[in-house]
């Protein structure tokens, strides 16, 4: 007994929601990790370390072709050519130095005169001179005349050295022109002072001359910032054939730069730039998984499904970057559209729109050129997912290839003349690789849409286009065994096409379903009332129950042969539910009134196993066929008769909860409804009664 809760509860576990989520993790975290690995790790072929700056070339390199580019190290080079030219820049003399040092000056005049006027020997006078001038070169004899000098002297000498300090002081001198000031220094002493004199002025005013103007930092890093902004890009021309480096010549900059614009050689990698890229790819997988969960329901919901279209993301991813690592002159020819074509017959345009997106990103990192190659990707993905939103014919898809490859063409020129390298011959390759782009896009997905049905039992409209051509086996079978069913199929595949446009719903989805979704009939075409020959019926000599089921077993009969011809999941979905959950009332109601009581019956044998419709093709189909069949037996004689029949049909299934599960409006419904009666009005038209012609 102990055993037995553990047993119910491993029961209670739903195992396949776990496995289903535990597969959707790991295929998540598998992508993810690959995605980033295939956009971050950089891939070298070892040339970058041959070529190196400041080792010797190990070989000489000839220009293929003629090439004119922006040379960013000329530009350098003339920017700081241009900046070297523009002088520093000095700030005006300070006023407040100049005050500053003369009034020194003045302060030690005033000391010298004081000293003179006191009543001391000389020999001690001169001792106290020479600790107040000790900032002054003054030798004994110079000092002792500054003692003994006259008077008048004395006021002409101290005037000359405060007007000389005074005058130099309101000149500019920066801290290399004082030598040149001190220089000119005697000449500028006035010539009314003895020599003398004039080398006492020089000695007092010499040691106060300091710079009064300083270097402006920031006005010279101006300049100098606009002079190399006002240098253009200087644009280098390499000739055909000129050899861009010699064999032995020590490899420069220049050098360097044009080896990796002919695409020769490949820079080293920074260590920063794999983070990143890996960062941007890591969020991207994480949003594109997160879009996944979120508008690809149905995806998510079927492993197969999941697994193809992760693998195409892996697949794109891969084959995007082993082209930049062995071709990088083919990246241009990447078939980018063809993953917008192929996600847009499987997940519908929206979907496809947002993954294509993502997907973009991850080409523009890794192709090296983000802004180009992402625009290049991004926008042939959309012309082309646009353009397939209703794929019914062929030709569309061939229309949306050359689309693509014109957009691709046009960027990939736009993206050359950008370079500056632009000839009649380089465009010419640029248009060729993306109109080469589109035709590989193409045909890609032509094969995708192959291998996507019949590996992963993706629905695409080229599969659904197929099946569509009255040629079908099962198409033909049904039209030579139940005639009349297959009347009605197509009456029903009418009705069902317009109905879906109208509303927005897939049309080649639901005129294909119509069109199978009563195969199942022509294993026994007697049984309904349709193929039945000059009224004879059979089931008026059956057992209600018997009757029952042998009209129910059409499903499953229609399945197995459906199965039998690989016809896709969508396709059979329309078998499964154009019924739903519905009974059949005429076997039902002989059972009632054999039993004369309804509690005796068990309506479940009488009622289809469904599911109801899940789709709006499917429901769509629900509703033509109940339509068709009510509008062939009552064979109304004016419109309002008509529009009474659809309506009396149309509440059936609705108050049966026949569409409970079915993504329709209100609004949608009544869209259905006018599309039919349009449709019926057409057939049921009045007709002219020509008179028989006369006897001859």
């Amino acid at each position: 007994m102990s055993g037995e809760p553990q047993v119910y509860f491993f029961r209670a576990i739903p195992w396949r929601r776990v496995l289903r989520t535990i597969g959707w993790v790991s295929w998540s975290l598998t992508m993810t990790a690959m995605v980033v690995l295939l956009v971050a790790w950089p891939i070298e072929d070892g040339t970058a370390q041959a070529w190196q700056i400041g080792q010797a070339a190990p070989q000489t390199i000839f220009a293929p072709y003629e090439l004119r580019y922006p040379s960013a190290i000329l530009t350098e080079q003339a920017r700081e050519a241009a900046a070297a030219q523009v002088a520093p820049i000095y700030t005006s003399p300070d006023p407040r130095i100049a005050r500053q040092q003369v009034e020194k000056l003045r302060q030690s005049l005033e000391a010298i005169e004081r000293l003179r006027e006191e009543t001391l020997p000389l020999d001690e006078k001169a001792r106290r001179l020479e600790q107040i001038s000790r900032d002054y070169d003054l030798s004994p004899e110079q000092r002792l005349q500054l003692l003994s000098v006259d008077p008048s002297r004395w006021e002409l000498l101290t005037g000359e050295a405060l007007r000389l300090l005074d005058q130099i002081m309101r000149e500019p001198i920066r801290e290399d022109e004082v030598p040149a000031v001190l220089r000119e220094l005697p000449r500028q002493v006035s010539a009314r002072l003895t020599e003398d004199e004039a080398n006492l002025v020089v000695r007092l005013v010499a040691p106060l001359i300091v710079p009064n103007s300083t270097l402006d930092v920031e006005a010279t890093e101006a300049a100098r910032r606009r002079a190399r902004e006002a240098v253009p890009p200087q644009i280098r021309r390499i000739r055909a054939g000129e050899a861009i480096i010699r064999q032995g010549d020590i490899l420069d900059a220049l050098a360097m730069e044009a080896l990796q614009q002919y695409g020769l050689i490949s820079p080293a990698t920074p260590w920063h730039l794999p983070i990143a890229r890996g960062t941007i790819a890591g969020v991207g997988a994480i949003g594109l998984l997160l879009l996944i969960q979120r508008l690809a329901l149905e995806v998510q919901e079927r492993p197969r499904r999941l697994m193809a279209l992760l693998g195409l993301f892996l697949l794109f991813t891969l084959g995007a970057r082993l082209t930049t690592v062995f071709a990088p002159e083919w990246i241009w020819a990447f078939p980018t559209a063809a993953l917008g074509m192929l996600m847009a017959t499987g997940l519908g345009t929206m979907p496809a729109l947002l993954l294509s997106a993502i997907w973009s990103l991850w080409f523009g990192l890794i192709a090296d050129r983000t802004p180009a190659f992402l625009a290049a990707s991004l926008l042939a993905n959309w012309v082309t997912i646009l353009m397939l939103h209703r794929l019914e014919r062929f030709q569309t898809l061939l229309m949306a290839g050359l689309s693509a490859g014109a957009v691709t063409g046009l960027i990939g020129i736009a993206a050359t003349a950008e370079t500056g390298s632009l000839s009649p011959l380089g465009a010419l390759i640029a248009g060729g690789m993306g109109l080469l782009a589109g035709a590989l896009s193409t045909t890609i997905a032509l094969i995708g849409f192959i291998m996507l049905g019949t590996l992963f039992d993706v629905t695409t409209p080229l599969h659904l286009l197929e099946l569509a051509r009255p040629t079908h086996p099962l198409l033909q079978q049904l039209m030579v065994r139940a005639p009349g069913t297959y009347h009605h199929t197509l009456m029903v595949a009418n009705l069902a096409e317009q109905a879906a446009m109208r509303i927005g719903a897939d049309p080649l989805l639901a005129r294909v379903g119509a069109l199978y979704h009563d195969i199942g009939k022509m294993t026994r075409p007697y049984l309904f009332v349709e193929n039945q020959v000059n009224g004879d019926n059979p089931h008026e000599q059956m057992d209600p129950y018997a009757s029952a089921q042998a009209i129910l077993r059409h499903v499953d009969d229609g399945l197995a042969l459906a199965r039998r011809y690989r016809l896709p999941r969508r396709v059979r979905s329309f078998i499964q539910e154009h019924h739903g959950t519905m009974c059949v009332t005429i076997p039902y109601h002989r059972a009632v009134q054999e039993a004369g009581n309804p509690e005796k019956v068990d309506r479940a044998a009488f009622c289809y196993r469904g599911p109801r419709p899940q789709s709006k093709e499917t429901a769509i189909v629900m509703l033509a066929d109940g339509c068709e069949a009510a509008v062939r037996a009552a064979r109304p004689k004016d419109p309002q008769e008509l529009a009474q029949i659809l309506e009396r049909v149309f509440q059936e299934r609705i108050q049966s909860g026949q569409l409970d599960e079915a993504p329709l409006t209100m609004q949608d419904l009544q869209g259905i409804r006018e599309a039919f009666l349009q449709v019926f009005q057409g057939m049921f038209h009045p007709r002219l009664v020509y008179p028989e012609a006369p006897p001859r």
